[in-house]
């Protein structure tokens, strides 16, 4: 019986709990699940608590926002270096970006850009959590940037 009313309790909390639209539009990560079931006490309900959380639609979509991330920052034109930024991009499971990206500042929208950029990376860590990625943890050393053919690009630091 107490273990029946656990469950209900589990699936209710689990079920009942939904991200609301923010203000404006404005897209959020989504919440990471938690897996509350214990697999040595009971490995049949654990196995399935991570099959259906692997099946749980995010209410964001990682890579819509990665596309839109990616449609801010076009093609990086500028007219000088001075306008020519990197930031990371991503989220390794282990932690920090999983690579860095060339962007301008030509159009004056570097706020918006960064804004964008922030919510994709929040959002990939999230699901990195949820979906309990892991990766080589391998840091990604931060590239130089520079004005190539009218465009911002990374430069490869070789003394890594």
């Amino acid at each position: 019986m107490k273990y029946q009313i656990a469950l209900l309790t589990l699936l209710l909390a689990v079920t009942g709990c939904q991200q609301g639209q923010a203000a404006n539009d404005e897209r959020l990560a989504p919440e990471p699940l938690v897996e509350a079931i214990d697999p040595e006490k009971n490995p049949i309900a654990a196995v399935k608590a991570k099959e259906k959380q692997m099946n749980v639609k995010a209410d964001q979509d990682v890579d819509a926002l990665r596309r839109e991330a990616l449609e801010l920052i076009g093609d990086a034109s500028a007219d000088d270096n001075s306008q020519c930024r990197v930031t990371g991009f991503g989220h390794k499971p282990c932690g920090g970006p999983a690579q860095y990206i060339a962007y301008s500042t030509k159009e004056g929208n570097e706020e918006e850009i960064l804004a964008r950029i922030a919510a994709y990376n929040a959002a990939a860590e999230a699901e990195n959590m949820r979906l309990g990625r892991m990766s080589d943890c391998a840091v990604v050393p931060k590239p130089a940037v520079e004005l190539s053919g009218g465009q911002c690009k990374l430069v490869k630091n070789n003394s890594y």
